[in-house]
């Protein structure tokens, strides 16, 4: 019987995938404790969503992934959600509602 060998890009891309999909949902988790104004768990989603992300980042780049070409689609999400996170703060999501002057 063959002994299988281990692919070690393709186990580090499946755990970088689940940790991108977990990533996104924090970062949904951030855009409804936005919505519904819950000020504490809008701080901690956004530091979750943003660490998370720039930590993976780092470790891509630390085992040289991060200017593969094969890799580059996960460094794209990562930086993806940061920047989504960052738009999200800076514009003070959810804005304000508009009131009809009367």
């Amino acid at each position: 019987m063959a002994k299988r060998t281990r692919n070690r890009y393709r186990e580090m891309e499946s755990l970088m995938t689940k940790i991108i999909l977990g990533d996104a949902l924090v970062f949904v988790l951030y855009l409804v404790s936005a919505n519904q104004g819950w000020s504490v768990a809008k701080v901690v989603t956004a530091i979750i969503a943003t660490f998370g992300s720039l930590l993976c980042v780092g470790w891509l780049y630390l085992t040289g992934e991060f200017t593969r070409r094969r890799s580059l689609w996960m460094v794209t999400a990562f930086i993806c959600i940061v920047i989504c996170v960052a738009v999200s703060l800076i514009l003070n999501y959810p804005a304000p509602t508009v009131v009809a002057a009367g």
